[in-house]
């Protein structure tokens, strides 16, 4: 890194809902200040602070020449790449929205977010463009294509990196859209703006304790809400940001090690792939100063901070609000706890009837910003007719579907999605915690618990699993793991194989589908088996 970083600078720390910045407010007055710093490394690519500040113009450029104004919508559908980015941060400097568009969307999939956002020009790539070409057609307002390659990098390479004549999105106007995973039906668009984006990143930043000399290495896709810690928190504090174009678990080490990363951000799961790895004497070694990742099951936490000699972050959000609470670095933490509420929001425990609940009881977790736009504004509306967008907000309390619990220190522990919690034998029982507990077995790849009808009333517990062999699985032998490490209540009755659990295109389980469909023929019943649980 080049000298002369420093955590202060002409914009200062980021605070909570204070600062409303727009993209130039940012971008050109950090490159002014770290020029020659890298900014980010996305799948390769190295980009400093100035190359993103002239790339960013020149794509704005671009658009403008291809009759993008105010308002219209640029759909980003292309893998992790700096084109991506550009393109982003690009349209923010005419005032046009950007839509994220899952790179696994194809057919009715991706016809759905194009005719939500209202996409105007779709920026995609070679591996894509197939099932783009397919059903364009079908999205009245798409105007033209822009491939990711040689042709649209020469384009860059022309247009002027002079800031276009033109006003950029304003803090609260709305900024860019992103898809929830769609489990329970078609996906929403959640509306967003700058101001929430950047309070996002600000909160994240502020968990990670990042400074203007660290890297944060990252495989978390652009299409997600990650997108604003990704690239925004090393634009408010001029750290860099290191993004993989994919995770490859038996890599990743050797890559943050090659950067001399000082944080790793990404999802839960990918946690446990890396922790499945050998242990070995490196592992103790690696440069890293925290692992910031969700869910972290609790009697693993510590055992992660001491192999690779980290503190864990853990946070919770949504891509509606996000971070609703989080733990910083510097804090011990409760393991199993997603950390203290962040002080952008006012969070509540409901229950059924929206009344509010005490420390230790279990309700749906409900949130609202305590200044305007610190979170998202709400979903398109979809039953919109014209090619403008419109916006249907939220409530003041969001009710965000999960079920939590506060503890008397005030830490948010997540249990598990409403919809997707049971009831057995007159506990609850948090199909999360039932699913981590039985990936941990060497032998499962994933896991997925649902609820069952039980001839005894309320629910039976099904975890259907894909496993390495299946001439290797032994299914009483999976229950004595589950049985040696759960309550018995959890313990599932039943367990079946499959091939693959359904999941939508974000990759989240269909566990709707799972309900739906019920035991399959080839569900193993423990209690036909005779197997007797120890308690």
């Amino acid at each position: 890194m080049p000298e002369g970083r420093r955590r202060d600078g002409p914009i200062g720390p980021p605070q909570f809902g204070v600062e409303r910045f727009t993209i130039p407010d940012v971008l050109d007055k950090r490159a002014e200040q770290f020029g020659d710093a890298t900014m980010m490394s996305i799948a390769g690519t190295t980009v400093t602070f100035a190359q993103m500040r002239d790339r960013t113009c020149a794509a704005a450029n671009v658009l403008v020449d291809r009759g993008v104004a105010r308002g219209d919508t640029v759909a980003l559908f292309t893998a992790t790449c700096p084109e991506w980015v550009y393109f982003w941060l690009g349209a923010a400097r005419i005032g046009a929205v950007s839509a994220a568009v899952n790179v696994a969307n194809k057919d009715e999939f991706l016809v759905h977010a194009l005719r939500l956002s209202r996409a105007k020009v779709v920026i995609t790539d070679a591996e894509r463009l197939g099932h783009l070409n397919e059903i364009v057609d079908r999205v009245e307002t798409a105007r033209t294509t822009l491939v990711v390659g040689d042709s649209l990098t020469e384009e860059l390479s022309r247009a002027s990196a002079t800031p276009p004549d033109a006003d950029p999105a304003g803090p609260d106007e709305l900024a860019a859209l992103f898809f929830t995973s769609g489990t329970t039906g078609p996906s929403k668009a959640v509306a967003t703006t700058w101001h929430y984006l950047f309070s996002a990143a600000a909160g994240v930043a502020t968990a990670w304790e990042l400074a203007a000399d660290d890297v944060v290495w990252s495989a978390m896709p652009l299409f997600h809400l990650s997108a604003a810690p990704s690239v925004l928190a090393p634009m408010l504090l001029g750290s860099t940001m290191v993004l993989s174009g994919a995770f490859r678990p038996s890599e990743v080490w050797d890559e943050i090690r090659a950067c001399g990363a000082a944080g790793f951000a990404g999802a839960g799961a990918m946690v446990s792939m890396l922790w499945n790895q050998s242990p070995n004497a490196g592992d103790s070694q690696l440069p890293l100063r925290f692992i910031s990742a969700a869910p972290i099951a609790a009697d693993m936490y510590r055992s992660i901070e001491q192999r690779y000699g980290v503190r864990v972050v853990t946070m919770y959000g949504m891509t509606e609000a996000f971070p609703i609470a989080f733990k910083r670095v510097s804090e011990d933490g409760v393991p199993g706890t997603s950390g203290r509420v962040n002080p952008a929001f006012d969070v509540r425990i409901v229950d059924t009837d929206g009344h509010p609940m005490p420390a230790g009881a279990v309700g749906e977790i409900t949130c609202r910003p305590k200044s305007a736009n610190a979170m998202s504004l709400g979903y398109v509306d979809g039953e919109a007719v014209d090619s403008q967008l419109a916006v249907v907000a939220h409530e003041e309390w969001f009710r965000t579907g999960d079920l939590g619990s506060f503890d008397d220190d005030g830490n948010l522990t997540y249990i598990d999605r409403v919809k997707d919690s049971l009831r057995r034998r007159g506990e609850n029982v948090s199909s999360v915690e039932v699913e981590t507990t039985v990936m941990r077995h060497p032998a499962v790849l994933e896991a997925a618990a649902v609820a069952v009808p039980s001839d005894l009333g309320e629910d039976d517990i099904l975890v259907v699993v894909t496993v390495a062999s299946r001439a290797d699985f032994d299914h009483a032998e999976l229950l004595d793991f589950c049985s040696a490490r759960m309550p018995y209540f959890c313990v599932p009755r039943y367990l079946e194989v499959v091939d693959e659990i359904p999941k939508n295109v974000i990759g989240r389980v269909r566990k709707d589908l799972l309900r739906t469909r019920g035991l399959g023929d080839d569900a193993w019943d423990r209690e036909d088996h005779g197997y007797i649980l120890s308690r």
